[in-house]
């Protein structure tokens, strides 16, 4: 079977890379073939793609690891990057691929020659980690300027793309596609109760701030004790939170679920009745969010959303009429927002509905499919660019990637 898409990655199977796990399973089903650098926990490997996929670490040589590493010695060359990149090469080529989509910039780069050796059409995707902290290294800024000779580049924010314009990519060259999530036929009618619940999904790093969010929680049940916050996610700030949790005797009302599939997720935005994320910039790192998907799901099962003004979370939040933002790292404004929706029933059934129909307006996987479709010209299947050349270059040797981004 021809698989006319290729999806280039740094990793299979990063928990957090849901928006990456779509690409490679539902954007063209069963014709997506996989390049992907690692597919082994703990990082990668927490979900497998179908059809066919080359893992770069898992690429061997022939001859023996003794024999390898003496010739590598002698000629003083790096003979397995280039066995790498001929590999590389003869996937495509097997597997008839004809359009790739780059999932982050700094990975598509490397791999332009390539594709442009074989005639194939190059469109590298932005995330949050590639158009925020990577954006520190000189090295990289001066680079992305070369995303002009792709045949373009995607987006999921206007704040994503003016970045990438400042720095001297050609806007026409810049599609803006948001996320897209799985949106409800119909809202989900809560019954009024007592108690309110609280939901936060997110890896607990440092630009989704959970000691910040945790702090709102705290002032905002100092006001309207019937609330409990139900917290999703792991990451190397969980000791902390925890600690915040017991130092001011909050056991009772914050459950910390760690990790969870996509499905338990669900349930739990299904009972929940406030969707609460604290995303800021990393002081630190300067990592920041692209579009979280999260508060796009969370918007899609009828939830007001309490959020910060960062990134692209204001194309999707609508202040006073989806949900609540404000400025990072004020916890006190964010506790205030989430009292004012507890008290108030009618206020989130109001703003519920309305998040609900902005996500099936605009941030449904069927409009992002059907976009990404279309600027890569893939039409049931088939790929609208001409095939006469394909084949015709025989293997050639280009810079491999060296660098992987961290899961985002």
């Amino acid at each position: 079977m021809s698989h006319p898409l290729a999806i280039l990655s740094p990793y299979i199977g990063a928990r957090s890379e849901t928006f990456i796990r779509r690409h490679m399973q539902d954007l063209l089903p069963g014709q997506t073939a996989v390049l992907a650098g690692d597919a082994e926990p703990p990082i990668a490997g927490h979900w497998q793609v179908d059809g066919p996929h080359l893992c770069l670490n898992r690429v061997r040589p022939a001859l023996g690891r003794q024999l390898w590493e003496s010739a590598v010695r002698r000629l003083g060359v790096q003979p397995k990057q280039q066995f790498v990149e001929k590999k590389v090469n003869r996937f495509l080529k097997t597997h008839g691929v004809r359009v790739i989509l780059g999932e982050y910039l700094n990975w598509s780069l490397p791999w332009l020659v390539l594709a442009k050796s074989l005639d194939i059409p190059l469109y590298a995707h932005a995330h949050g980690y590639d158009v925020s902290l990577i954006l520190r290294e000189p090295k990289w800024q001066a680079e992305y300027v070369r995303l002009n000779d792709c045949a373009g580049v995607i987006t999921m924010s206007e704040v994503s793309k003016a970045k990438l314009v400042g720095l001297g990519v050609h806007e026409q060259k810049i599609h803006v596609v948001p996320y897209g999530v799985d949106v409800p036929d119909r809202p989900i009618d809560r019954q009024q109760q007592e108690t309110i619940r609280c939901l936060a999904v997110g890896r607990m790093v440092s630009k989704k701030a959970p000691i910040l969010l945790l702090d709102a929680f705290r002032r905002a049940i100092e006001q309207f004790p019937n609330l409990t916050l139900d917290y999703i996610g792991d990451g190397e700030l969980l000791p902390a939170a925890q600690q915040f949790v017991r130092a001011f005797n909050m056991e009772n009302r914050v459950t910390f679920h760690r990790s969870q599939p996509s499905e338990v997720v669900c349930e739990f935005m299904q009972k929940a009745h406030i969707f609460v994320q604290h995303s800021m910039v990393d002081p630190i790192t300067g990592d920041e969010e692209g579009l979280p998907v999260a508060i796009l799901e969370a918007m899609s099962y009828g939830l007001p959303v309490v959020s910060t003004r960062h990134a692209g979370i204001p194309e999707a939040v609508i202040e006073d009429e989806t949900g609540y933002l404000v400025e990072e790292e004020n916890s006190t404004a964010m506790g205030q927002r989430l009292v004012t929706l507890a008290r108030d029933a009618a206020l989130r059934q109001r703003m519920g509905r309305a998040a609900w129909n902005r996500a099936r307006e605009r941030f449904s996987w069927d409009k992002e499919a059907a976009h990404l479709r279309h600027i890569l010209g893939l039409n049931h299947g088939c790929v609208d660019v001409s095939t006469e050349a394909l084949f015709r270059v025989d293997e050639v040797e280009t810079p491999l990637a060296k660098s992987v981004p961290r899961s985002v």
